[in-house]
């Protein structure tokens, strides 16, 4: 009995989906054991870029690593200090600014915490530079907070990479007698004793009344806090408890600011009074080039050791993640980032991960930094003097930080060795072809980069494949070998083949549209024997077309006739022609078939965005591609917003009265929109939908209209959806296909392959389409004929009546288990007592056919239609659903199949229920 059961519900769930709904897309679980893709660059001497894209726990990731080798002389860390410590700025520009002749920055990644803008910025924890307390930030207290014990990352005074614990002394002196300082330059809080010194940001205390601060100027031996040294100042201010004016910082001295118990602290010193200032260390860290504070620790002693409470939200949110890791012999620093908060990307770590991954590149101790949005690695490209971001940020784009680790060579100017080049069109070249090599840069013996003039790059080929004219080329010779470039004695072997003939040629769309009188340029491609692609002089190609279609220039320019219709224009290159089928439209073009990527990209407002090809289980509507844009607006506030943007503007090819496109719906509710611009630059905002009227679930066909007023060549920046409702904020995906630009208001297009608009039933179709209730498949077609059964017809009176399915009463029907797909949409309908079950209540038949008998009873009953003493019907006596069958024609739903008959026994095809729902609907 259970293996029927369950047999029964796997075919009723695919039988569903195959006649009721688009094929649903699967969600694709990644391959846990799939191999890592890792890439790797020796960006200087001693420092190599790693990237890895993995799956790890079934989440994509994306790993950037740069990997400092201390042991070479030339190599070391260095860390920003912002200034003034308020001062926020991107990792590359810090980097950049930081870089000089002898201090190439090579790579970086963001530095540790700071305060938001309620603290005014203020790094958050212990900075120390050359020996000097920079910053004496705070150590949390609670185990789920990120740095709750002192563990810094530095250079130590041997130039090896340090993560270790520190104490660090901070206090004043008063008659001998020393007295804690809580830290440096932040804002005061409860009980405390704050140094205020010169490096703050702001030219007093900005503390309230509720303190007592001592002004200390004529500082002996500078303000500079360096470990070990005591410096000495006199009180030459006092401001008392309830005085609002803040204490003014002296250039030459400190404010000491005392709250609550600190109070006790400075209350009997008095004007005139010495005050001595002690900073100091451990042992260990003296003679370090820098520390910088952070937290949690991931790694101790090459094992995970998570320095926070693991089951915190901290520890366990999937997140973007930035840390700092060394071996166990400290001259090998791994600075390293994980990106995150992009699906399908990816998705981020939490905390033991991160720590685990840390420990399979050989960590022995690690820290983590910053992350969420301010993770970022910023690297050097070879031949560059600055470095680039090389990660995706959650964000978007580049964070600005506090402070920033830098890998810094500090080699000398060396002797130039690298050349790299590449060729300006890449493939197998034609004999007699022309082309040209560009040259990317030159670096010298220690990876910098050379300055150099271009002119001063000479090409050869040790098998004379080409002959040559400065860094331009002709294929000469047939054959395979390589083409030297050279400056000085720094070279690049660019690999180089030339064929004597062509095996085929192909178009490079394999057919064309273009309206009356408009123009278009025409390519082929061409291929060898071993169907690679071959390059070749355009000049070659030998163009003709037929005087009924339009005429074609010897360069490949199309231009249509003045009619409608179609033919075909013929390439000949290397004795191979061919014919490419092409298409005079009159009144629409078609913009963009969406078979790629390469013009868009995805952008969002409060809440996420990814674009990406449709996968294989998702057919297009037309060609092979469509555009998937997915989306997440849950737990923002104000209006969100997903974009699908044109890197360039995409021409609409004159003024259109309006857009078209396909549109894969997720029956989001969201409100779909474009945005345009005119010649002169003005943007314009155009409606897809209303507002939430994005209701469909599949393909739908979608207008925009252009406002009126608009004129000039028109072009196309964004599609994308909103949602200004918190309320219906959701997340899902949306699909665009066949984007066209209308240029008369009577142009009109068939919602469906297989309908058409003539079609009998397709206003009413797609008015039911447009309202969510019933929807095609996949492929673009409805299946008009196909028949309805009776689960599918109470999906579709379940959606037409909005009624609830939360909470549903099990109606006790032994084929239809809870756990089935559209269970809730069956027992709704059973509940409000619209569709009764069959053999006395007990089975539903969800696969069986819907009769017209019983979608006459189940509208009646739905729609609580009005009954008819009138029999309308000669086939109708004796039916069970007699009454409900009178009903539909006294409301003028049916007028029966002819002959005075309403064919009762027969079963509904698609396009008769939806025509049959349809009126119904309009009539209540």
């Amino acid at each position: 009995m259970h293996k029927r059961k369950q047999l029964s519900k796997l075919s009723t769930l695919l039988l569903v989906i195959f006649l009721l709904i688009p094929n649903l897309a699967l969600a694709e679980t990644p391959n846990t054991t799939a191999a890592p893709i890792t890439e790797s660059t020796k960006i200087s001497q001693g420092v190599q870029y790693e990237s890895t894209n993995t799956i790890v726990n079934n989440e994509a990731q994306a790993f950037k690593q740069l990997i400092v080798d201390l042991n070479d002389p030339f190599t070391t860390i260095d860390v920003s200090i912002p200034t003034p410590l308020s001062k926020l700025a991107t990792t590359t520009s810090q980097a950049n600014a930081y870089t000089a002749l002898g201090q190439q920055v090579a790579g970086a990644i963001n530095g540790s915490f700071f305060w938001g803008s309620d603290q005014g910025y203020l790094p958050m924890y212990l900075i120390a530079y050359r020996d000097r307390l920079m910053n004496a930030g705070i150590i949390a207290s609670g185990r789920d907070q990120y740095v709750n014990q002192p563990i810094a990352f530095g250079i130590d005074s041997t130039n090896k990479g340090k993560i270790d614990s520190y104490n660090l002394s901070l206090s004043f002196n008063h008659n001998g007698q020393d007295y804690p300082i809580t830290s440096t330059d932040k804002h005061r809080s409860n009980d405390n004793l704050i140094l205020y010194t010169p490096l703050y940001p702001k030219p007093t205390t900005e503390t309230n009344a509720l303190g007592i601060e001592l002004v200390i100027e004529g500082v002996t031996g500078g303000t500079a806090l360096n470990f070990g040294e005591t410096v000495t100042g006199k009180v030459t201010k006092i401001r008392e408890r309830n005085n609002p004016t803040a204490s003014t910082i002296p250039k030459d001295g400190f404010v000491l600011s005392a709250h609550g118990e600190a109070m006790q602290l400075i209350k009997d010193i008095g004007i005139g009074e010495t005050i001595s200032i002690t900073a100091d260390i451990d042992d260990k860290w003296k003679g370090a080039s820098f520390m910088l504070t952070s937290g949690p620790e991931l790694v101790k002693d090459g094992k995970v050791n998570l320095g926070i409470d693991p089951n915190s939200d901290r520890a366990t949110e999937r997140a973007p993640r930035t840390a700092i890791a060394i071996d166990k012999t400290g001259t090998k620093v791994f600075m390293v980032t994980v990106d995150g908060r992009q699906s399908g990307y990816s998705r981020g770590q939490n905390m033991r991960e991160f720590a685990e991954y840390l420990v399979s590149i050989g960590a022995h101790q690690a820290l983590n930094l910053d992350g969420g949005g301010s993770t970022t690695m910023a690297v050097r490209k070879p031949g560059d003097f600055n470095v680039s971001l090389f990660n995706k940020p959650s964000d978007g784009r580049e964070r600005s930080v506090s402070t920033a680790l830098f890998a810094v060579s500090k080699a000398p100017v060396g002797t130039p060795t690298t050349v790299g080049a590449h060729l300006s069109k890449p493939g197998v070249y034609l004999k007699g072809t022309k082309g040209s090599v560009l040259v990317d840069y030159v670096m010298d013996n220690y990876y910098n980069p050379v300055t150099f003039n271009k002119a001063d790059v000479k090409l050869s080929s040790p098998q004379g494949l080409i002959s040559t004219n400065g860094l331009e080329f002709t294929a000469q010779k047939a054959g395979a070998g390589s083409i030297t470039a050279q400056y000085n004695n720094a070279t690049a072997n660019i690999p180089f083949e030339v064929v004597e003939s062509i095996h085929t040629v192909q178009p490079s769309s394999p057919s064309f549209e273009v309206r009356k009188n408009g123009s278009t340029t025409l390519t082929v491609k061409a291929f060898d024997a071993k169907n690679r692609e071959v390059i070749f002089d355009p000049a070659l190609v030998k163009w003709s077309a037929a005087d009924s279609i339009g005429t074609i220039t010897a360069n490949g320019t199309f231009t249509a006739g003045s009619k409608e219709g179609t033919g075909s224009v013929t390439a000949t290159l290397g004795g191979k022609t061919i014919s490419i089928p092409v298409t005079i439209t009159g009144d629409y073009s078609r913009v963009d078939k969406m078979e790629s990527l390469n013009n868009w990209t995805a952008s969002a407002t409060n809440g996420k965005a990814t674009l990406s090809m449709n996968s294989d289980k998702e057919p297009a509507f037309e060609g092979n591609g469509s555009l998937k844009l997915t989306y997440d607006f849950t737990g923002t506030t104000g209006t969100s917003a997903a974009y699908i943007d044109a890197k360039t503007p995409v021409s609409l090819t004159g003024t259109p009265v309006k857009i078209t496109a396909r549109v894969y719906g997720d029956a989001g509710n969201t409100w779909l929109r474009g945005r345009i611009q005119d010649g002169q630059g003005k943007e314009y905002v155009v409606d897809f939908t209303p507002e939430n009227g994005l209701k469909w679930l599949g393909w739908n066909y979608v207008t925009a209209t252009i406002p009126a007023g608009v004129t000039g060549n028109l072009s196309l920046k964004q599609i994308y959806i909103a949602q200004p409702t918190d309320s219906l904020k959701t997340k899902g995906s949306i699909r665009i296909d066949d984007l066209k630009a209308v240029f008369a208001n009577s142009y009109k297009e068939a919602l469906f392959k297989d309908t058409g608009l003539t079609f009998r039933a397709e206003g009413e179709i797609t008015s039911l389409v447009n309202q969510g209730v019933i929807a095609g498949f996949a492929d673009g077609n409805f299946g008009p004929y196909e028949e309805l059964t009776r689960q599918q017809a109470a999906i579709l009176l379940a959606r037409a009546l909005k009624l609830p399915t939360d909470n549903v009463t099990d109606p006790g029907f032994e084929d239809m288990a809870p756990t089935m797909t559209f269970y809730k949409e069956v027992a709704a309908v059973a509940n409000a007592g619209i569709i009764n079950g069959k053999e006395k209540g007990t089975k539903f038949d969800p696969n069986g056919k819907l009769t017209r008998a019983e979608m006459a009873a189940i509208l009646q009953r739905g729609f609580k239609l009005p009954l008819s003493d009138k029999n309308h019907f000669t086939d109708s006596n004796g039916s069970f659903a007699k009454d409900a069958i009178n009903s539909l024609a006294f409301n003028n739903i049916t007028q029966g199949i002819g002959g005075g008959k309403y064919g009762p026994a027969q079963n509904i095809s698609r396009a008769d229920f939806s025509v049959f729902l349809h009126r119904t609907m309009a009539i209540k």
